[in-house]
């Protein structure tokens, strides 16, 4: 399956009422989104991101009294789709994140990319090789992914994962995306929603930033606590309605199966 290109966001969170230690508290995440490109004069991620709101609140687990707050940070202007861009500019929006966080990393990430799907999916893996459809400059991402990849000694294949078994409590522990991270995102989602889970991210930027983002966590020994999410292309008023409230009931979604599920086992 093709796609249109990548986006990313940041989150934090902390819960009001029954706070975490800072060292423990769930943390902002980051997030970028894609240009224009190809016969998309307008990204629709790119306008779903930027209409999120910086904070939201959501009840805790059951019987945890308290609220979890969730702080967005949405990266401020679409990135280029194009394999040297993403490249380059994502490695610098996480540390422009940490330095302003007290050097510390986004607890979640979520990417976020148009594709000719005409449904809502989460994807659950990336892919090292074969990026062959050229960018919007032309180029393939065999010189800015593959081959330096290769040469690193990373595995063809990256999903979300913990960087050790000893997570340590109120940090994130991500896996891929299962029937039952399915299941509560539509939970929270508007009824009718058409939300999937993906083993194809495209082999094109969305795929590359997805593989980008989880090898620079794996490279630093961190947690790969990081998600890619396919939107329709549209971008109509309720188009772009429709898309924020799925990818909240997204964001919630990591929260519960990542955060609240692994503290309450």
């Amino acid at each position: 399956m093709g796609d249109y290109g990548p986006a990313a966001l940041p989150l934090h969170s902390t819960r009001t009422g029954n706070p975490l230690q800072p060292a423990q508290a769930p943390q902002r995440s980051v997030g970028a989104d894609n240009g224009p490109f190809k016969s998309n004069l307008v990204n629709a991620s790119y306008l779903i991101a930027s209409s999120l709101p910086s904070s939201f609140t959501f009840p805790s687990p059951k019987d945890d009294p308290s609220v979890r707050r969730i702080s967005l940070h949405v990266h401020p202007s679409p990135i280029p789709v194009a394999y040297a861009t993403v490249r380059q500019a994502l490695p610098v929006i996480l540390e422009e994140f940490a330095a302003s966080h007290g050097g510390r990393r986004p607890d979640l990430v979520i990417h976020i990319g148009i594709s000719p799907r005409p449904y809502y999916s989460v994807e659950t893996l990336a892919h090292r090789d074969d990026y062959h459809i050229t960018d919007v400059q032309g180029r393939s991402g065999y010189e800015d992914g593959e081959k330096l990849w290769k040469e690193m000694g990373l595995p063809p294949v990256l999903t979300p994962g913990c960087a050790t078994t000893q997570v340590p409590s109120g940090s994130a522990a991500p896996y891929p995306p299962n029937d039952h991270f399915a299941d509560t995102w539509r939970a929270f989602a508007p009824a009718t929603s058409d939300l999937r889970v993906s083993k194809d991210a495209g082999h094109y930027l969305c795929d590359f930033i997805f593989y980008t983002s989880m090898s620079l966590a794996m490279l630093n020994g961190q947690d790969r606590n990081v998600l890619f999410f396919h939107i329709p292309g549209a971008s109509q008023d309720a188009d772009i309605e429709r898309g924020r409230a799925i990818i909240l009931a997204l964001i919630k979604t990591m929260v519960t199966c990542w955060i609240d599920e692994k503290q309450a086992a």
